[in-house]
């Protein structure tokens, strides 16, 4: 099922869409790097009273436009079209509370969005759900390396690198889910992009490093899930973040065994669980 919705500057696109009738509230998804709207088909499967959509980020390797993929971030674009998003969903499901959900790095352009000071009614969001927010690697990159990279992305930000390389320092990822199966298909998916553009990796590199910021201008209400095993990103390092969130209404919850995509790993139940607990308590 797909739901059509119009980006701030007026291109037309299909989101991947599980609508239920007479929803209790509606979720808005954005997907990771190198991701895609459909990788949230396993919350709409166990959550089935709530309806939700998830759009496929330009840039990414379902960006119809096919030179954009894996070129530019452009956290501004990003975050104009989550808002044309939001309002689109607010206007389909009038008078239903509308929350924002993100995953690894779209749970960082979630973090920006919903700290925003202000929002326009017609895209403001109830609540955000941030699940692994890649606040900072585990293996730290260097000082002198970020400025070889924003030198390199100056001079020249085509050339392209897989971001492994700044994970384990190898050109395949790292296992991102305990589940094999699922881990082999990443990999085949034709959203899968092998590498991005220095460019992109330098305004990756620069949101992370503003995540702390962003989360001192958290508001709104939040739910945080982190996994023990992550790839990508420590536990403690997310804990710390979350004890910067100002909002009165935040929650952490921690997965010790689970890795990095945590609908997609053997806790997924508990994901569904915590999750679901979540999102009843804020859609009466």
């Amino acid at each position: 099922m797909r739901f059509s919705w119009r980006t701030h500057d007026g291109e037309n696109r299909e989101a991947h869409a599980w609508r239920v009738e007479n929803p209790r509230a509606v979720v808005a998804c954005i997907h990771g790097l190198s991701g895609s709207g459909e990788q949230f088909h396993p919350l709409p499967a166990r959550l089935g009273r709530y309806s939700f959509y998830a759009l496929d980020l330009r840039g990414q390797g379902s960006d119809p436009v096919v030179e954009r993929r894996g070129m530019t971030l452009d956290l501004e674009t990003q975050l104009l079209d989550i808002g044309r998003f939001v309002a689109a969903l607010r206007r389909a499901h009038e008078g239903r509370p509308v929350f924002l959900m993100g995953e690894s790095m779209g749970a960082l352009l979630s973090t920006a969005y919903a700290a925003r000071d202000t929002l326009t009614p017609e895209a403001e969001i109830d609540g955000v759900v941030l699940s692994v927010p890649v606040v900072g690697l585990q293996r730290e990159v260097p000082r002198f390396l970020k400025t070889a990279l924003a030198f390199l992305a100056r001079h020249f930000p085509k050339a392209r690198l897989s971001p492994s390389r700044f994970v384990n320092g190898k050109k395949i990822a790292p296992p991102l889910t305990r589940d094999s199966e699922y881990q082999e298909s990443l990999r085949k998916k034709p959203h899968h992009l092998r590498g991005f553009s220095l460019g992109f990796l330098a305004e990756l590199g620069e949101l992370i490093d503003s995540s702390h910021r962003l989360a001192e201008r958290l508001q709104r209400p939040a739910l945080v899930l982190s996994a023990g095993k992550d790839c990508f990103v420590k536990p403690e390092q997310i804990s710390s973040w979350f004890e910067r969130i100002p909002s009165a209404d935040k929650t952490h919850r921690l997965y010790s065994d689970a890795y990095h995509l945590l609908w997609h790993d053997w806790d997924r139940e508990l994901v569904m669980i915590d999750i679901e607990e979540w999102l009843d308590g804020r859609s009466r």
